[in-house]
């Protein structure tokens, strides 16, 4: 057969082989062969004839078995001569006058991307051959120096890895590793997805065991060498399958390789140990995607067959030592070290070091290699958008972009950005520049060829943003709906994904930004950032504004690939941010479209001529004052009240003896207006919202206005929840036109935010009702009528105090500057302003107060640690406007007092937990002690609630019924023997744990109609029941990543079964909620985690203490019990189920939160016992002589000194036990330590007597 095979073809008689060879031919004569027969392969690949290319194909398989019966591989061989393919190659085709790459654009996109055709029996490696070929043409004028001699390279005794050089096997290995993640990263779905942060790899291997039906695996701790600590895990494998295909199962006991490896801990030597399970066990799940660092880089460097040495040091070796002998080398060829001491050179090196030149130009070519894949994706995207660009629908959409103002200022924004690291991008709303900055720089990017390397991230400050946004841009684009194929638009917020690995443009929130960071995922493969909303100054935006000038500081005299960074900003402070980032450039664009016409309070006075009744609650008669301002009046009674009220409704309005005035009234302003609008501006009460104005307004408009969206900003959901009421039960807008009454807020469900942008049928009006929202976060096209309050709410801080607050405060010139622009979208548009043209001009800041001036910086300081960015005052002085020293140093304080700090701002394993927790630190330790605890799943239900809000909604005149509701669900058994006493009612987080419990539970068992009549007879809200839902499940998952639950197999099966994975986490029967029925077990981890946040009353306080606090007078009086936070008198919420109780059966209880109106309030309050606080409480002395206990100084407990001395040693061994647990956490079972088990031994028999 092959003596015939020179009668095939002319050119394949070159080939003289197989010639029934009597003894194994040498390692040369193959090789050349091997090269012949890739560059006719190729060659017949480019003339399209397939007969060729099967004849050369067939040669080249038999070639690769005759080296597998040398013991060799063909792999190094293919990548030693394609130089020589590339040269010879070029060489022919350039005689036949034709340039490689003159079809290559035209080609299908399969066949650009090297793709072979069904037909076509070729090797696989033939092809890729064929793309290398192009890509070396394309990126380099080496190749005509003839023959490269590399045979030495790939003699039998000489491992590969210590002869070619490093970054030619980086890009060997990265392939295939790349190939194997493509092909089975749906093997880790549910468990895994691209854009996840990364978990320990016993978390996975937990999850991988599960999913193949295994049993969970054991750790067993074994002596190493030297005494030293080691590990095995052991798994029992199910066995599967069937005939030729079954796989046996059994047990599997591994061990770590490297008996000399030293592990920093047992949890380290757990996670090594484990991460080489994942290897062994699962060789076709892409394991190393999922784990964390440094566990990912072993999994790698098993994968690419390297040594257990250090990846990094090994690399660098031969790097050194690769360079070092191509500069230093005598010439003798000596084995010899350069530069690295163990470096070793093959015998031939002489040869190697002979054609020195050709070898630095073929490795210049393989390290060009790496991003091979990304031109391809590259040269598709290019030819994807070119297909695009002739269709009519995208034209239409190009047109219409066209005509926002941004589009002038498209090529300075890309010739900037070009330019310099950093770009300022200022526009007025509806500029465009959210929606097509981005597109700006991704079109570039594709019709440049850079499409695959494109990795853009855009963050918003809000959720809502994200999605619209996102949606917005993907059908400008004419693409799919973010995350779904062939999209390149994707978005990432709370509770919710959509993206793929095609996405090349990502919305997401701020927070979701700096969590992939603090995750472990760097900002290596991200091209460019775009921080959006700078002007907002949040307390997360200009965190990220710290890191990412840091940054660029540090990348500004590196040479590699740049990151990009774009602020875009919707006021004209721009410079602030130029100045920050020395002096980058500036880009503005003008704003609205077309004109809009504001009218002051006074204004629409006058046009709807409205009369300010004196029964209004924005009429001063009404005994409302402005805030800060002390007026004189005479003494009205409620009884006078009502006669006024009698009066007025007769129109007598002269009979009222009482006169107000509104101190920001000035006769002189208001000359030119009627007498009427002289009068309601005279009694004015500029604080309180007039809904009856809003309503007439409202309708007002509809009745005389043209077709267009009314956009009213109120200040806060029960703001909105109060006119949506006003609006949906009114003659104009009920019936049908209540549908297109749409409230929007951060709270609304997403598939309900969308409504807002649609198009309402014809005749009727859509009012959509926000907050801040609406004003730069997103647009709605149709809106022609703006309605602005002039208000919103704002946290704030106060550090001394240590006392948060929620106020609802007037916006700045800036903010009503933005919700003026909201309207002319699309026509000229009006906008109502509910506030006169004085405090407009002279009374409203130009800007709003920074959110890091006025917040705490608890989290935030957390995040400074787990980054490893430094001290925190020096991280954070380094801020726009950094905050105050008093709010840093209050902020680290509290860090330690929870232990999640210790030494020199060293971060503990307790804090390396909080801070991967989205949640306030004292609701994170708390739920983290409920998992040891046993009693998770009732603690993950308070942690949700107050992460959110209260699911408590109290309509007009039934707050009673409200409150009986509340008093039912608490007399319902928590699942638990015996009956819930009275000490258990004096909780609102019980009640939490109660109304969730029993919502569940019908939800489960008669479905969601069933569930949502349970809602509506209780007063709770149906959409915050399901968003807690979420939240328990992410919290859940998020306890799971950090080892201290189990996941069951049904989640890892399907992720999205998440009514499933909710029961499972409700399960009374798992062992990290055999307490959770147990109030008393509750309670004590409520204490253990909000602690230090108590209040006490005189019982429980100090004298010497008691004598500094200070009590009102009217307290004294009120015949309830007074309570002090150790600063002052606080009062317990109204909304609480303790406001209105008056035995209290100890007088110490815990809440979160405290907000300050005309009195401190504590919200969702528990009262807890003494056993509670000596066991989770601040530090304790013991007072022999006097047998009483003290804690923190300020509290008491009367206890004999023996017991008192017991509960001090019993608190030691326990922080001891908790700190062992937080670093080992997959040890925290309760039955499995005895010190948990007294403690909550103690807790029980406490419970019992109260009962």
């Amino acid at each position: 057969m092959w003596s015939n095979r020179k009668r095939m073809n002319p050119r394949l008689g070159k080939m003289r082989f197989f010639m029934e060879p009597c003894e194994p031919r040498s390692y040369d004569v193959i090789a050349k062969e091997y090269l012949a027969a890739r560059l006719e392969a190729t060659k017949a690949k480019e003339k399209r004839d397939k007969k060729l290319q099967e004849q050369a194909g067939h040669i080249i398989r038999k070639l690769k078995q005759e080296l597998s019966a040398l013991g060799l591989s063909d792999d190094n061989l293919a990548l030693e001569h394609e130089h020589e393919i590339s040269s010879n190659f070029k060489s022919e085709r350039a005689s036949m006058g034709h340039d490689p790459f003159d079809s290559f654009e035209e080609k299908a996109p399969c066949e650009a991307k090297g793709l072979p055709s069904d037909e076509t029996a070729v090797d696989g490696s033939d092809v890729e051959s064929h793309n290398l070929v192009e890509r070396m043409e394309k990126d380099s004028a080496q190749g005509e120096d003839g023959e490269i001699e590399l045979g030495g390279f790939f003699l039998e005794d000489v491992p590969s890895d210590e002869i070619l050089p490093p970054d030619i096997l980086k890009v060997q290995k990265q392939e295939k590793i790349k190939r194997l993640t493509e092909n089975n990263l749906d093997k880790l779905e549910g468990i895994w997805k691209k854009g996840d942060p990364q978990k320990i790899p016993k978390a996975v291997l937990h999850q991988l065991c599960q999913k193949s039906g295994w049993e969970a695996p054991k750790f067993n701790k074994i002596l190493g060498r030297g005494k030293s600590l080691s590990c095995t895990v052991s798994i029992l494998r199910k066995a599967s399958g069937r005939g030729k295909n079954r796989k046996a199962g059994g047990l599997v006991t591994l061990q770590f390789p490297d008996q000399n490896e030293t592990f920093e801990s047992a949890e380290d030597a757990q996670n090594k140990v484990a991460a080489y399970a994942l290897y062994k066990l699962f060789p076709d799940v892409p394991v190393h995607l999922p784990i964390a660092e440094p566990y990912a880089l072993l999994v790698m460097k098993w994968m690419e067959g390297e040594s257990l040495t250090n990846l990094e040091d090994s690399e660098e070796a031969h790097r050194s030592g690769f360079v070092d002998s191509l500069l230093n080398d005598d010439g003798s060829g000596a084995t010899a070290s350069v530069g690295v001491a163990d470096y070793k050179f093959p015998q031939n090196f002489g040869r190697f070091h002979e054609n020195k030149s050709s070898i630095i130009a073929s490795h210049q070519q393989f390290v060009q290699r790496e991003s091979y894949i990304e031109e391809m994706e590259s040269a598709d995207l290019k030819n994807v958008q070119r297909i695009k660009m002739r269709t009519q629908r995208y034209q239409d959409m190009l047109k219409t972009r066209a005509t926002l103002p941004i589009a002038a200022l498209k090529g300075d924004i890309l010739q900037l950005m070009k330019e310099n690291d950093v770009l300022v991008v200022c526009g007025e709303t509806g500029s465009g520049k959210t929606t097509q900055v981005p597109q700006f720089i991704l079109d570039d990017m594709i019709e440049s060829g850079q499409g695959g390397h494109c990795n853009i991230i855009c963050t918003q400050p809000r959720r809502i943003a994200a999605i619209s946004v996102a949606e917005r841009v993907a059908e400008e684009r004419c693409e799919p709906s973010p995350g779904l194929d062939s999209s390149m638009i994707g978005y990432q917020v709370r509770l919710d994904s959509a993206r793929n690995e095609k996405t090349k443009l990502l919305f997401c929130t701020t927070g979701i930004l700096l969590r992939k960071m603090t995750g472990g995922q760097s900002l290596s493969g991200i091209t460019h950032i775009i921080v959006d909303e700078v002007h907002e100054r949040s307390l997360l935006g200009d965190f990220l504004l710290i890191v990412l000038k840091n940054l660029t500081e540090k990348q500004s005299s590196e040479s590699s690939r740049k990151l990009k960074i774009i602020l875009m900003s919707a006021t004209v402070d721009a410079s602030l941010f130029s100045r920050y980032f020395s002096h980058c450039p500036v880009v503005t664009a003008e704003g609205r479209t077309h004109p809009v016409t504001t009218y002051f309070l006074e204004d629409i006075y006058e046009w709807i001529k409205y009369k300010l009744a004196s029964d209004s609650p924005a009429c001063l008669t009404y005994g409302t004052f402005p805030k800060g301002q002390n007026l004189q009046r005479g003494v009205v009674t409620n009884s006078r009240g009502k006669k006024n009220l009698v009066l007025s409704a007769w129109g007598d309005e002269s009979l009222l003896s009482e006169e107000y005035f509104n101190p920001y009234f000035f006769l002189s302003h208001y000359q030119s207006y009627s007498e009427q609008t002289q009068q309601n501006m005279k009694r004015l009460n500029e604080d309180v919202i007039d809904y009856d104005l809003l309503e007439d307004l409202i309708c007002f408009i509809d009745e005389n206005c043209g077709e267009g969206a009314i956009l009213v900003f109120l200040p806060g959901v029960s703001e909105i929840n109060y006119l949506y009421d006003k609006l949906v039960s009114s003659y104009q807008f009920g019936g049908p036109s209540s549908d297109w009454v749409i409230p929007l807020h951060s709270s609304v469900a997403s598939n309900e935010q969308k409504r807002a942008f649609l198009r309402p049928p014809e005749n009727i009006r859509k009012v959509v009702i926000a907050t801040n929202i609406a004003e730069t976060s997103i647009t709605i096209d149709d809106v022609i009528y703006v309605i602005d309050s002039g208000k919103h709410k704002e946290n704030r801080y106060n550090p001394q105090k240590k006392l948060s607050s929620i106020v609802e405060d007037w916006i700045s010139q800036a903010n009503a500057m933005q919700r003026r622009g909201r309207a002319g979208r699309v026509k000229p548009g009006i906008c109502f302003c509910l506030y006169t043209r004085h405090r407009f001009e002279k009374l409203l800041r130009p800007y709003q107060v920074p959110e890091m001036l006025r917040m705490p910086l608890v989290e935030l300081c957390l995040q400074i640690k787990l980054l490893s960015l430094g001290y925190i005052k020096p991280f954070l002085s380094e801020a726009l406007e950094p905050p105050k020293v008093e709010a840093m140093d209050s902020a680290i304080s509290l860090l330690y007092e929870v232990g999640a700090l210790e030494g020199d701002e060293d971060l503990t394993p307790l804090g390396h937990h909080l801070a991967r927790l989205p949640v306030d630190v004292l609701i994170g330790k708390m739920m983290l002690y409920g998992a040891i605890f046993g009693c998770l799943s009732p603690i993950l239900s308070v942690a949700a609630f107050l992460s959110y809000k209260s699911p408590f909604v109290y309509p007009k005149d039934e707050r009673q019924n409200v409150e009986r509701a509340k008093l039912s669900l608490l007399n319902d058994k928590l699942d638990g023997p015996g009956n819930t006493n009275d000490v258990d009612r004096q909780s609102d987080h019980l009640l939490m744990m109660s109304a969730y419990k029993r919502w569940e539970r019908i939800l489960t068992e008669k479905g969601t109609k069933a569930a949502q009549k349970f809602c509506n007879s209780f007063f709770l809200s149906s959409s915050v029941m399901f968003m807690i839902r979420e939240m328990r499940i992410q919290f859940g998952t998020l306890i799971a990543d950090i080892g201290l639950i189990n996941l069951p197999k049904d989640y890892q099966m399907d992720g999205k079964k998440t009514g499933n994975l909710d029961s499972w986490l409700s399960n009374a029967s798992q062992p990290f909620n055999i307490y959770a029925h147990h109030p008393s077990i509750l309670k004590a981890i409520l204490c253990a985690g909000l602690y230090p946040n108590i209040a006490a009353s005189e019982q429980g306080i100090v004298a010497a203490a008691l004598t500094s606090l200070k009590q009102s007078s009217s307290s004294a009086n009120s015949g309830h019990r007074v309570w002090f936070d150790g600063r002052r008198e606080v009062h317990i919420h109204p909304s609480s189920i303790n406001s209105n109780t008056k035995a209290f059966h100890y007088p110490f209880l815990v809440f979160l939160e405290k907000v300050e109106t005309n009195k401190i309030f504590l919200r969702d309050t528990s009262v807890i016992s003494p056993y509670s606080i000596l066991l989770f409480g601040g530090s304790i002395n013991v007072q022999h002589q006097s047998g009483l206990v003290t804690i923190d100084g300020w509290l008491k407990l009367s206890a004999p000194a023996q017991i008192a001395v017991l509960f001090k040693e019993l608190r030691l061994a326990l922080n001891s036990v908790l700190k062992e647990l937080t670093r080992k956490p997959e040890n925290a079972i309760v039955l499995n330590n005895e010190i948990i088990k007294s403690i909550i031994t103690l807790l029980l028999e406490e419970g019992t007597i109260h009962q």
